[in-house]
């Protein structure tokens, strides 16, 4: 609906300067000639959890396109104000506590749309910051859509006098490693093996050039 986009636009437009102060976002890629915060066609985002703002940050990253997003019934159940939030920024619902399977049929007829559609494997917020097992359904959105999936790790480093760092990978093609209509559990479970394993490689490179620029902004200031 175009009162919805017209909110939107307007939100965003009124949340652009806070973000800039309260995520100063420093953003790294794994091969910006690949993928960069232009996303051409659908695609599936899927990021590590850390906290509600992540979705925000992403929001940001991809600033040119319109972003779904799967989310729990819980921001549901906080009102029709928040109801009615979630419809303007393309929320997908998906009700955990009756294991409803509706949004994975959501999310796939978005994404044959052409569009873009965030999820959150690990289904909820990291209590450690370890990045905790993937749930599978975002392999079936993949798989039964075509869309590519391009991971997001992002080290939730929130606040107004901190920095906030991201790394967004290239993207990942399903059909690569499975080229069944149907797959089998099996073969669900080992390419939900291979996402992780990659976003672990990721969240590493992440850790590894953050520290390496915080030793050569410490090296700087000593010869200053």
């Amino acid at each position: 609906m175009i009162i919805h986009e017209f909110f939107r636009w307007l939100a965003l437009i009124t949340a652009w300067p806070v973000q800039l102060l309260f995520f100063k976002r420093k953003t790294y890629y794994e091969d910006r000639s690949e993928q960069g915060r232009v996303v051409r066609g659908n695609a599936l985002i899927i990021s590590n959890h850390y906290s509600v703002f992540d979705y925000m940050v992403n929001l940001f990253l991809f600033p040119f396109r319109k972003l779904y997003v799967v989310n729990s019934e819980w921001i549901y159940q906080k009102g029709k104000f928040f109801h009615w939030g979630m419809k303007c920024f393309g929320g997908i619902r998906s009700d955990r506590d009756i294991m409803g399977m509706r949004f994975i049929d959501e999310a796939i007829k978005t994404l044959e749309r052409g569009k873009l559609v965030q999820i959150y494997p690990e289904a909820k917020i990291t209590t450690t910051g370890d990045m905790m097992d993937f749930k599978t359904s975002y392999i079936l959105i993949a798989l039964r859509s075509g869309a590519p999936i391009i991971p997001v790790i992002i080290d939730g480093n929130y606040g107004v006098f901190k920095r906030t760092h991201i790394i967004v990978g290239k993207k990942i093609y399903l059909n690569d490693y499975c080229t069944s209509p149907n797959p089998t559990r099996e073969e669900i479970v080992a390419l939900n093996e291979t996402v992780y394993a990659k976003c672990k490689e990721l969240k590493a490179d992440l850790d590894a050039r953050i520290a390496r620029d915080s030793k050569s902004k410490n090296k700087k200031e000593k010869t200053k």
